[in-house]
């Protein structure tokens, strides 16, 4: 049973949540757009180590601390409406997760913007301590606390679902054992009635993707907490080294579930809203609990999917690899089923078109589309192809914004009025920004899908030149899908701010359309509308026409001082920054770069280093070597090699 103040505490829950996660993805967008102008407009590229550091704070921000936050919040709120309460340790738990986050996304945003901290969102060990003078070993100490504050949020938040979704009386479970207790919040007493009894109704579907990740994520975390420790003492000097690619396992040990931190409390949301919204209960509900059962196994097993370039054939890590492609394609099926679920429970019902339903529906189909990329993604023999190029980017932010991110939108729009008691500021806005959303995103990421079939190459804050025509067709696009968040910011607020009066619902808890406004009101809205719009465009093919501009016009000779070249014409100085920039140093070992990598060949001392064997090598790659030919120009590859053989030669 629930009651009034249960109702305030999952309100107060839900919006502090959501609005703080808004304010990060405002922050973190902002940063994604100048990223994006950087690559493609060359006189307004911003310095190589912060373009990174950039990078750095937009994918935590925007992934963890706006998406992951954002449903985390929501939630509590499913959880409330389907009869869960969030009471005692389970509340204790959800409030320490909003500030543990907060300080993590706060540090993170310190330590990079502020510290220069560059090493990547994924902060690949032993990355972070490789600053090259850009940052120190303080930044990396804070980063990584900050990141582990990050991680403990999601651990407390795991515990606070757990203990809420385990509580016997929101269950109507029969049986006080916490392992029956737990099966019945996975579904299983859709399978095994009698073993797993319930009186006098089910559990609600919606409870049960959140009892996975709940667990999921403790599991997952707790070892990058321990590397996230032995980082942080590690930057003094307390401790030493510790293996690479240990340390990479334990990475995506956790970050592949934390993908799952974003989609199963999505799921949650589609489970309970498009009900609503259908006017019918869940089609095929029942089938769900199998998938789920698969999911709660496998989503913590198919890490090592994630590092399939990492390790040489006849490996016992390769036989892992091998093994984790069909796991991999195991977690289809709650994803199948849910699509399959979802659709025919809108299929020939009385749906509801609104603002917020559309964007449910868009992310469904964003849900699927970007199912199907990653299907590509975990297949051994695409993936070879495809990893280290921006069809992985495509890929991602397809999932984040056009799953996820429309997921978020929709679900605000319609439990805004439900959580503040006012009505929805302008549902015109929000049909402009979904619809806006949808297209802008489908055409960028699909410019970032057809780039990285051809090969651009990821985390490169300049692309080699040849990318550049499809980089500057997508900068209109990206500044659109920017600014149009702008118009779901200004609804947000002022909703908040009460301008459209009190919130009214029908018979199914749909709210209903405020009042309209006069005709000044409404033209002035619909002016705004309009002037972002324009601006957005504007602005898009003026960054347009100056990158084309300058692209043609030959950049100024400016005297530097060089090291002497090598025999071959490699700058040795320069080849040693090309070393530092890429993955070099986590297959090779090296003395003079610091490198310890242990996957490929020591280079220190090989009699075999000769610059046109070095360089055949680079460009070409062999077995797990990737060919780097399309990645780096001539000039680089060269420089490269004579630094390598040069290192090699120093006693």
């Amino acid at each position: 049973m629930t009651n009034e103040l249960d109702r305030r505490v999952a309100k107060r829950l839900a919006l502090r949540y959501v609005v703080a996660s808004t304010v990060i993805l405002a922050a973190s967008g902002l940063l994604g757009m100048v990223l994006r102008w950087s690559q493609a407009v060359p006189d307004a590229r911003v310095g190589d180590n912060f373009w990174y550091a950039m990078m750095t704070a937009h994918g935590l921000g925007t992934f963890v601390g706006w998406a992951a936050f954002a449903v985390m919040g929501l939630s509590w709120w499913v959880l409330y409406a389907v009869g869960f309460p969030t009471r005692g340790f389970g509340l204790a738990m959800a409030r320490l997760t909003y500030w543990l986050m907060a300080l993590g996304v706060l540090g993170v945003v310190v330590t990079t913007l502020i510290m220069q901290f560059a090493a990547s969102w994924v902060f690949l060990y032993p990355l972070s301590f490789a600053g090259q003078g850009e940052w120190g070993a303080w930044a990396t100490a804070i980063f990584s606390f900050s990141v582990l504050l990050v991680g403990l949020s999601i651990v407390t938040w795991g515990l606070g679902i757990l203990h809420t979704v385990l509580n016997r009386t929101a269950l109507h479970a029969v049986s006080g054992n916490i392992f029956r207790r737990y099966g019945i919040s996975m579904g299983w007493g859709y399978l095994w009635p009698k073993a797993f009894a319930t009186n006098p109704r089910p559990v609600p579907y919606a409870v049960i993707p959140l009892a996975v990740i709940g667990l999921d994520m403790i599991i997952a975390t707790l070892p990058l907490a321990g590397l996230l420790v032995w980082q942080i003492l590690q930057a003094p000097g307390w401790v030493g080294e510790t293996d690479v690619l240990l340390a990479k396992n334990i990475l995506w040990w956790f970050g592949h579930p934390v993908v799952y931190l974003l989609l199963f409390p999505a799921v949650a949301v589609y489970y309970w809203l498009i009900p609503r919204y259908a006017g019918r209960q869940l089609v095929a509900g029942n089938v769900i609990a199998i998938a789920w059962t698969v999911a709660v196994i496998a989503n913590v097993l198919v890490w090592a999917h994630h590092v399939y370039l990492d390790y040489p054939d006849g490996t016992l890590q390769a036989q892992i690899n091998t093994a984790m492609q069909p796991m991999t394609f195991s977690l289809v099926l709650p994803s199948a089923l849910s699509l399959y679920s979802l659709a025919f429970t809108i299929y020939k019902s009385r749906f509801r078109w609104t603002p917020a339903s559309t964007a449910l529906f868009l992310g469904l189909v964003g849900w699927l589309l970007s199912g199907l990329s990653g299907i590509v993604n975990a297949t051994i023999a695409f993936d070879v192809i495809v990893h280290n190029t921006l069809w992985i980017v495509g890929h991602f932010h397809h999932m984040a914004m056009l799953n996820i991110g429309l997921l978020i939108f929709g679900a605000v729009y319609a439990l805004l009025p439900e959580l503040t008691g006012k009505a929805l500021y302008s549902e015109r806005m929000a049909w402009v920004h979904v619809w806006t959303t949808f297209l802008a995103g489908m055409t960028v990421f699909g410019i970032w899908l057809v780039q990285g079939l051809d090969g651009a190459p990821r985390r490169f804050s300049v692309l080699p030149e040849g990318y550049d025509t499809l980089t500057r067709v997508s900068l209109p696009f990206v500044i659109v899908l920017g600014l149009v968040q702008v118009l779901f910011f200004w609804n947000v607020f002022q909703t908040l701010r009460g301008r459209a009066g009190a919130a009214a619902f029908d018979d199914r808890g749909i709210p209903v359309p405020a009042a309209p406004r006069d005709s000044s009101i409404a033209a002035a809205e619909g002016g705004l509308v309009l002037a972002v719009v324009v601006l957005a465009l504007a602005a898009a093919v003026g960054g347009f026409l100056v990158g084309r501009a300058t692209a043609d016009e030959e950049a100024p000779v400016v005297p530097t001082e060089t090291t002497p070249p090598s025999e071959a014409g490699g700058d040795v100085a320069n080849g040693k920054l090309v070393f530092a920039s890429e993955p070099c140093g986590s297959c090779h070992t090296l003395a003079d770069a610091g490198a310890s990598g242990a996957v490929g060949p020591s280079l220190d001392g090989n009699p075999n280093l000769t610059e046109a064997y070095v360089i055949d090598r680079v460009t070409n790659g062999l077995g797990q070597m990737p060919a780097y030919g399309g990645l780096l120009t001539e000039a680089e590859i060269a420089d490269v090699a004579a630094y390598v053989v040069s290192a090699s030669e120093t006693p």
